[in-house]
């Protein structure tokens, strides 16, 4: 079972730098059209998601990110 979690947990943290790394791009571009910005707001989103679930399922090691 512990295995399942630190799979799901490496999962996420490999999405979230994915992500990152998505975002830091687009934004590098200089000539940032309606389409790459709305990009970039859809990415943040699914980022800030993934970290939610990130912080979710680790909160059952160690202290909890809600005190």
């Amino acid at each position: 079972m512990v295995d399942v979690a630190k799979e799901k947990y490496q999962h996420l943290m490999t999405e979230i730098q994915e992500l990152e790394d998505a975002i830091e791009g687009l934004e590098k571009k200089k000539d940032k059209t309606e389409d790459i910005k709305a990009q970039i707001v859809k990415l943040q989103e699914e980022l800030a998601h993934k970290r939610n679930e990130l912080a979710r399922i680790s909160d059952g090691c160690g202290t909890p990110h809600s005190l």
